[in-house]
């Protein structure tokens, strides 16, 4: 073919309408990871098209890039792609996940200042203006904390009788926040009085952040030191992967519906004692979630037959088939 013939070459005819078409799909179906690829592909075709990028920014928003969502929120507003109060509302409220408050109220002030707002976006800006501005407030007060004040801060957290209360607390942990809040996230992480889930949820956020902080974290009687940045670059472990992998080559085929409790009790228990690993016999914590999903779909289970190979041992399976156990009894908050 010559180099004028493709040259030629174009798109099959609505192949955007379709990718947006399929993309949207699986967004409205929660898919966003089988969404962002199709999008990204429509937005080769055609990169100011407003249902396209609209799309991207809520998938890169749902699998946590609020960075590039930001870009392409900056792109719409200024290119004047779409309607230019729903765009800045969207901006908003990706300013506002990624915790950058003043540039948030800084934004909407000027937008204020410069163009009467039509009455359909109004209240809602305003809300948002509103909310930056408390949030700016917040973060003033914690930068100028004390140590001494924010230990007291941590006990009036551990006074609050509902997790969800401290969870909510938690996911609103910000980078410079983080870095302000040092002792109390001490406190947190050493306290035996805070639920592991709280734990986990808080050193996921501070991992998130890539604060590279050292902090001492105390779970189920052990505590080892851990550097939240350090984390992030090694997990998922592979020790944890080499299970689930195990699980799936023995119930992937003989009862699909099995190895999903399986996994999800798998999972539950490495979210649950993160950071610390239950071991690194893969053979033997197989059989134990495997035991365990047993259990939970009320079949039985012969817990005190060792494995043949003598990789463990049949008081090492039930102790682990314990310590499961134990988990998943906490593990609905």
């Amino acid at each position: 073919m010559s180099n004028e013939q493709q040259n030629k070459i174009v798109a099959f005819p609505l192949l955007k309408e379709r990718l947006v078409e399929k993309a949207t799909e699986h967004m409205q179906h929660k898919q966003f990871q089988e969404a962002l690829p199709l999008f990204e592909q429509a937005y080769e075709l055609d990169n100011k098209h407003h249902e396209i990028l609209l799309g991207l920014v809520i998938c890169h928003v749902e699998l946590g890039d609020a960075g590039i969502a930001k870009e392409l929120c900056e792109q719409m507003l200024k290119e004047d792609i779409g309607d230019y109060y729903h765009n800045l509302q969207m901006y908003l409220m990706v300013l506002i996940q990624l915790g950058h408050y003043h540039e948030g109220y800084v934004t909407l002030q000027a937008v204020i200042q410069e163009h009467k707002l039509p009455s359909e976006h109004a209240e809602q800006l305003y809300q948002l203006l509103e909310f930056c501005k408390n949030r700016m407030n917040q973060e003033q007060v914690i930068e100028e904390q004390t140590e001494e004040e924010q230990i007291e801060q941590f006990k009036s957290f551990t006074a609050l009788d509902n997790i969800q209360d401290q969870l909510e607390w938690v996911h609103s942990l910000k980078t410079k926040r983080i870095e302000k809040q040092r002792f109390f996230l001490e406190q947190l992480f050493s306290s035996e009085a805070i639920h592991p889930i709280v734990k986990t949820v808080a050193l996921k956020t501070v991992m998130e952040e890539e604060v590279d902080i050292d902090f001492m974290i105390s779970k189920f009687g052990e505590t080892k030191k851990v550097n939240a940045l350090q984390l992030k670059r090694t997990t998922p472990y592979l020790f944890a992967e080499q299970v689930e992998a195990q699980l799936t080559e023995k119930l992937e085929h003989e009862n699909p519906t099995l190895l999903q409790v399986a996994v999800e009790i798998w999972q539950r228990h490495l979210f649950i004692t993160f950071p610390f690993l239950p071991g690194d016999n893969v053979k033997l914590w197989t059989e134990a979630v495997y035991a365990v999903s047993l259990m939970m779909q009320g079949e039985e289970s012969d817990a005190a037959v060792a494995e043949e190979d003598g990789s463990f041992s049949a008081a090492e399976l039930r102790k682990a088939i314990k310590e499961l156990k134990e988990i998943e009894e906490i593990s609905f908050i």
